[in-house]
């Protein structure tokens, strides 16, 4: 899937509103407040968790070929930020999550 593929399923609500929640690289997306993480983790708690886990693994997916051993805990942290400064804007789940994908997109250039 491309980038462009994923945003127009993103724009026509094609998306799970229920996955299995993500956790792994310093990310951890929840919708459990008491879920335990370390220190050095970005957690992401909201209603929205399946959803949003749905799409790192779809980013995943998308950089699969440029993540390695190492870049993955700068990529996925990234990620989980942008998610937290998109909700913390107000902006509708699909919104948030066409925000994450520029800023990643404009992050780790790709087209």
């Amino acid at each position: 899937m491309t980038l462009d593929e994923l945003k127009e399923k993103i724009k026509s609500g094609k998306y799970p509103r229920r996955y299995r929640y993500f956790g792994g690289a310093n990310l951890i997306i929840t919708d459990d407040p008491n879920r335990n993480y370390h220190d050095g983790d970005i957690v992401v708690c909201c209603e929205h968790a399946g959803s949003l886990s749905w799409l790192v693994e779809q980013l995943k997916q998308v950089y699969f070929s440029e993540l390695d051993y190492a870049n993955k805990y700068i990529f996925y942290p990234r990620i989980g930020i942008h998610m937290q400064q998109a909700l913390n804007s107000n902006s509708s789940l699909p919104d948030a999550m066409l925000k994450v994908i520029d800023e990643i997109q404009r992050e780790w250039h790709k087209k």
